[in-house]
């Protein structure tokens, strides 16, 4: 009722009471008889329509500015404006989605986002801004500045497994061991079983859509003196226990868990109190790179169980934050490790790869050394899609595809019989 209040006002003052009536009732006919717009403003947004300027609050909390404009066809002014701003409320997400995600991508999975992230725009605007609103070219038109939550688009892109798709579907694989309180870490064989600490945060990264590497598989290719090095920091042991089981990021760390009796802090009776300390990073196998790291102490007066799923929880959320923090609007690095080549192949291969592959920015040889050669290629679209596109492509220079694992391709050029094996420059 409070839109048909502002729009029957801008019919003016001197509109007598009886035609504002009339109006009113008008409206609320003309409403009935419309077929509701798939996206709705929310109801915090709803009343009086906001005007320039004005900064509308919805789900409150912080955000990414993003400028967005919306459309609507030109009819009733408020009506249309309502739309358009829908219109560019959807916009505004549909950029936080493209932060994550490439158009392939988005082009693939759209009824998934459509259903998922679209349809629940408001949830993923704090609040927003009309910078402009009016009739245009037989449109109205609505700009906005829109405050958009990045992390909670990316934790729901990871959950309905779109963004994993687009980052190759990376698998993880949880070492997490407790250690003494004094940190004195002496590898046992007991620790190269399974523990509870590892199984909860395996849960913790499978419950936001990531592959996760099975214990079994982890214990068959841990050795006690790899297990001692990445319990001490090591990030070359951890990969080579990445590649072992043929996942793409590892989490490693240690766990700290101690009791004490106390009384609590509001002079009540004595509290058994249960503490954890966790410290865990997450490693990229590919590059040997850090993703992201987390330290954090949980104390809690309930039960150890409790303690260590809202430690494992809440270390698993952060992990996963950083990571996807990594993949938001970043260059993908592709390398291709390339057998039997020589200059000319090298050359043309880069070339071809920076004339005919869609979203390259750059390609650049990282190594040349006899007859292997490591080329990078640094894009917007993932090694998984370079991989697709140089398949389809690149015919010029005959080379078969040996593997892929995580931003690597292996490739060898093949030698027609004219060329035969070639000679290194």
């Amino acid at each position: 009722m409070q839109n048909v209040k502002a729009k029957v006002m801008d019919v003016g003052p001197r509109v007598g009471l009886a035609c504002m009536l009339c109006a009113a009732s008008c409206m609320i006919l003309l409403s009935a008889c419309l077929a509701t717009p798939a996206y709705q403003i929310p109801a915090q947004a709803q009343g009086a329509t906001p005007a320039n300027g004005q900064e509308v609050t919805l789900a409150g909390g912080e955000g990414t500015d993003v400028l967005a404009e919306g459309t609507a066809s030109d009819g009733d002014s408020g009506i249309a404006r309502n739309n358009a701003l829908n219109d560019a409320l959807r916009k505004a997400v549909e950029q936080g989605v493209g932060a994550f995600v490439d158009s392939d991508t988005r082009v693939e999975n759209y009824q998934l986002i459509s259903d998922e992230i679209h349809s629940e725009a408001p949830g993923y605007v704090s609040s927003y801004r009309v910078i402009t609103a009016g009739r245009d070219a037989g449109l109205y038109r609505v700009t906005i500045r829109a405050r958009v939550k990045l992390d909670k688009i990316a934790n729901d892109l990871a959950a309905t497994g779109v963004l994993l798709e687009g980052q190759g579907r990376p698998r993880v694989i949880v070492v997490v061991k407790e250690i003494p309180k004094d940190d004195i870490i002496a590898v046992t064989d007991r620790m190269l079983e399974p523990e509870t600490m590892e199984t909860l945060i395996s849960g913790a990264f499978q419950s936001r859509g990531f592959p996760v590497v099975d214990a079994a598989t982890v214990r068959q290719n841990l050795a006690k003196d790899q297990l001692r090095r990445i319990l001490e920091g090591d990030d070359a042991a951890a990969v080579e226990v990445g590649l072992r089981t043929d996942a793409e990021i590892v989490v490693a760390g240690t766990v700290q868990e101690w009791g004490e009796r106390r009384a609590a802090p509001d002079a009540g009776p004595v509290t058994d109190f249960f503490k954890i300390r966790l410290s865990a990073r997450a490693v990229n196998t590919a590059t040997a790179k850090v993703l992201g790291t987390t330290l954090l102490a949980i104390e809690s007066p309930l039960s150890e169980d409790s303690a260590r799923e809202q430690a494992a929880d809440s270390a698993g959320a952060e992990l996963v934050a950083r990571i996807l923090e990594g993949w938001k609007s970043r260059a993908n690095i592709t390398e291709i490790y390339a057998e039997n080549a020589d200059y000319q192949r090298v050359h043309l291969l880069k070339s071809t790869i920076m004339r005919d592959v869609r979203g390259v920015d750059s390609v650049m040889t990282r190594a040349f050394v006899a007859r292997s050669a490591v080329i990078e290629v640094f894009s917007e679209v993932t090694p998984q899609e370079v991989l697709v596109q140089i398949n389809r492509r690149i015919t010029a220079i005959p080379f078969a595809v040996k593997g892929l694992s995580g931003n690597r391709i292996d490739i060898r050029f093949e030698d027609t019989p004219e060329q035969g094996e070639p000679e290194f420059r």
